[in-house]
């Protein structure tokens, strides 16, 4: 899939369209037989299945057998579907659609500031997880940024089509969304992507496009537990993508990935690194671990909270406090320019999530529960 060309993306883009019309033309036939009732009712079930299959994995998400076909008569699951999110000098968040490129010019960005673009290509219904919320709160917070949001997964149906079909062309728009960035004024150098599971993945695309096609690197490409989605080919994630590659790893089994990826590998609490580290703090299944990374890089960006890790070898010299202390960063945007392998920290099950430098040093289940108290 790395290997296309750009006007292989192109074609494939069209494709699709022509595809969801001539599945709804094929599909006219059996609606006459179908009620709207009925469409109405295999759709609600489509969404539930997802939803259920969504908590089980990605091979489960993936393999849920959903009538794709009514799934086609409903809006929100072509790749034009996504959405932009940009601000206006008034410090309002602005939704366009993803085709409306050549309008970001109209809006609030900045050539003297420095880029972060977040690819969100994941869904869940936990409010307490919101992902929407969360980079809204980005955006209108960090107005030292251009904070630029782009949404392939405003729902778990749209998360489905991203992964299951159009990961090609959403990569292909991120790298038009550089091209007209960098056409404006903004320098590859100040530039960060960013994306959270299936984003993750879109970005690192986008990235691979720009490189290829613009013979430059953006600064930063910052992948939250890259998923594994529904074959390993689709894990994109890797070094020279970006001058800097920064991975933070969250749950590592069927979600996330275990293995190193970047530059720098970040892995709170040790789970994703070691296998019988199942699950983070405070969290009760897989999902909220893959979640919880996300939940720090927030943390870090909207409240300015630190969270330090140390470099370590692995996690059993990270236990045995057999690690370089001098060699430390915090989870964000900004990281030392000798950073690089592997590093460690431990973190708090409710926010803050930090334990500031006391997070740099191992500490059993019981050691940690007696420092959340003093913390609080």
């Amino acid at each position: 899939m790395c290997k296309r060309s750009f006007r292989q993306a192109v074609a494939m883009s069209e494709m699709s369209i022509y595809l969801s019309y001539g599945i709804i033309l094929a599909l006219i036939g059996r609606c006459w037989v179908l009620s709207a009732t009925d469409i109405d009712q295999i759709q609600r079930h489509n969404i539930k299945l997802l939803s259920e299959q969504l908590n089980r994995g990605w091979r489960a998400f993936c393999d849920a057998p959903v009538d794709e076909g009514v799934m086609s008569l409903f809006q929100g699951i072509h790749p034009s579907d996504g959405r932009l999110h940009v601000m206006t000098i008034t410090n309002q968040s602005v939704e366009l659609p993803v085709r409306s490129l050549s309008q970001l010019k109209d809006f609030d960005i900045n050539t003297e500031r420095k880029t972060l673009i977040y690819v969100n290509a994941f869904h869940t219904n936990d409010s307490y997880f919101s992902v929407q919320e969360h980079l809204i709160l980005l955006q209108t917070s960090r107005r030292d940024l251009n904070v630029i949001v782009v949404d392939f997964a405003r729902n778990v149906e749209q998360l489905y089509y991203a992964v299951r079909h159009h990961l090609s062309v959403h990569g292909y728009f991120i790298y038009k969304l550089l091209n007209s960035l960098t056409d404006a004024g903004i320098k590859p150098e100040d530039i960060t992507l960013a994306g959270h599971s299936v984003g993750a993945n879109i970005a690192a695309l986008g990235a691979q496009l720009y490189a290829k096609g613009s013979k430059q690197l953006v600064n930063q490409l910052i992948a939250i537990d890259p998923a594994t989605m529904c074959r390993t080919s689709d894990i994109l994630v890797k070094q020279g993508l970006a001058t800097r590659v920064v991975v933070i790893h969250g749950e590592g089994d069927v979600y996330g990935v275990r293995v190193p990826l970047g530059n720098v590998d970040i892995y709170p609490n040790g789970v994703g690194f070691f296998p019988r580290r199942k699950l983070q703090p405070g969290c009760e299944s897989k999902i909220c671990s893959h979640m919880y990374p996300f939940v720090l890089f927030m943390e870090a960006l909207i409240e300015g909270v630190m969270i330090p890790a140390t470099k370590c070898e692995s996690w059993a010299k990270f236990r045995l406090a057999d690690c370089n202390f001098k060699n430390t960063l915090n989870i964000g945007l900004v990281y030392p320019a000798d950073a690089k392998g592997l590093y460690f920290c431990l973190t708090q099950p409710n926010p803050p999530f930090t334990y500031m430098e006391h997070g740099l040093r191992y500490k059993s289940r019981q050691e940690a529960n007696s420092l959340d108290k003093t913390s609080v």
